[in-house]
């Protein structure tokens, strides 16, 4: 079950899971609470297997413009301990690791802001949808404090040249440039082209087998941390476990048949 919130929107349809930031009024900045339920939402999917893809944007045009820095400058420097700052910052990294254990394809689409800690979530996903005119900056050097836990995954999303000159100057950029750097992966002019292109992403998706994409997704992230012949009996074990599985002989049973797996099918007549 999904916990209750109060900073995001969770909206499901069918088998589609979108998150919302829903602080609009601040352009949907990552304070504590809003940080803390996010975490929470994303460390219950893997028990949601309803749920195969999830999208996470944000409500009032803008995706995220990063840490909320009144909490900062009110909390954080008017009397809290060092101790609260680490365990805050480190909560972001529990968000990120969240992420990357979820077993379902995991979606963001950016419009308005994506800057510091909103542009660090979305290195994570694994399809980023941007609209053309989005604002782009890692702005943290520029307020005093350093990237913390997003640095690692801007380098792994765009290579450490270019994640140096950003990370270092805050450089401001739109959603162009983003797609050209590689933080996104399709750009579309407006929030109906959001929605089309997650829509089109969702439709070719549905054709993979929900048990075979997150085994991927756990390949995919052993291969970065594994070497060798580790890696090599990683993925043959994956494999062989998903060849003798329910997904694998129904996939083998649906391509000997010519139609349709199981999966596919009724994703079709939800979609």
């Amino acid at each position: 079950m999904l916990p209750d919130v109060e900073f995001l929107d969770l909206e499901q349809t069918g088998d589609t899971l979108t998150i919302w930031f829903n602080r609009p009024e601040v352009k949907n900045a990552l304070s504590d609470e809003m940080a803390g339920e996010l975490a929470a939402v994303l460390e219950a999917l893997p028990q949601e297997r309803d749920i195969r893809f999830v999208i996470l944007r944000g409500r009032g045009g803008a995706f995220c413009s990063g840490g909320d820095l009144k909490m900062f400058k009110t909390v954080f420097q008017g009397g809290a301990s060092r101790e609260d700052i680490v365990g805050f910052n480190a909560s972001f990294g529990r968000m990120c690791h969240a992420i990357n254990d979820l077993p379902q394809l995991f979606i963001v689409l950016i419009e308005g802001f994506a800057m510091a800690g909103g542009l660090g979530i979305s290195c994570l996903a694994d399809v980023v949808v941007t609209t053309a005119d989005a604002r782009y900056s890692l702005t943290e050097v520029t307020l005093g404090i350093p990237p913390a836990q997003i640095t690692p995954v801007v380098i792994k999303r765009i290579g450490a040249s270019e994640a140096r000159r950003l990370l270092l100057t805050a450089q401001r950029f739109d959603g162009t440039e983003a797609h050209r750097l590689g933080f996104a992966h399709f750009l579309v002019d407006d929030a109906a082209g959001l929605d089309a292109q997650a829509a089109e992403l969702i439709a070719a998706a549905r054709r993979g087998a929900p048990g075979a994409i997150a085994l991927t997704k756990q390949i995919i992230g052993a291969s970065e941390t594994l070497r060798g012949d580790d890696i090599v009996q990683f993925a043959a074990e994956r494999f062989a476990d998903a060849m003798l599985g329910e997904e694998g002989r129904e996939g083998m049973a649906a391509f000997s048949e010519k139609r349709l797996p199981s999966w596919a099918a009724s994703g079709e007549e939800s979609a």
